[in-house]
């Protein structure tokens, strides 16, 4: 019988935990959200979805310039190593999981992840990311744009896809 795969929120903090001086102590909010965001960057790099570094750049330059002793909470300061060490991570210890991380947070103290299975065969796994992103973020006209320019639906055509990956995201 297959083994269940672990809850991503579990995978993504042991990750995330590797990054820290000390990962025994509670970090400050600021490390633990830019620790899970490196987690979540490396994941999904180990998946196929590149560039998503540069596309996060500015999320912990942000978090940095608020609080520049960030990085006394982890074991480096070089984010790309950092990045780096986390795929090695990912590859050593879960190098069969696939599943890509639409989203990641940790509202109220706990972490949360929202993931969609692996790509099927044949499907355009970054395609197929913008789309439920948009639809996640609640741009359902512009997911129905998206469809009509990249997939040539017609607008019900489109709408009736934006409502099946709404319902699949418990957001119908």
């Amino acid at each position: 019988m297959p083994r269940q795969p672990r809850k991503m929120s579990e995978v993504l903090k042991e990750m995330s935990e590797v990054l820290l001086s000390n990962p025994h102590a509670p970090p400050t909010s600021e490390a633990a959200h830019v620790a899970l965001l490196f987690a979540n960057v490396a994941w999904n790099e180990c998946v196929g979805l590149d560039h998503s570094r540069e596309g996060y750049r500015n999320v912990w330059e942000e978090i940095e310039a608020d609080n520049p002793t960030l990085w006394n909470e982890f074991k480096s300061n070089d984010i790309d190593a950092m990045i780096d060490e986390l795929v090695e991570y990912k590859q050593g210890h879960f190098p069969d999981d696939k599943r890509r991380i639409l989203g990641c947070g940790i509202p109220d103290g706990k972490i949360r992840v929202e993931w969609l299975n692996a790509a099927a065969p044949g499907v355009d796994s970054k395609w197929e990311m913008q789309l439920y992103g948009l639809v996640r973020t609640g741009a359902r006209q512009e997911a129905i744009r998206f469809l009509q320019e990249t997939r040539k639906m017609s607008r019900a055509e489109a709408a009736k896809k934006v409502k099946t990956v709404a319902g699949e995201l418990g957001i119908a």
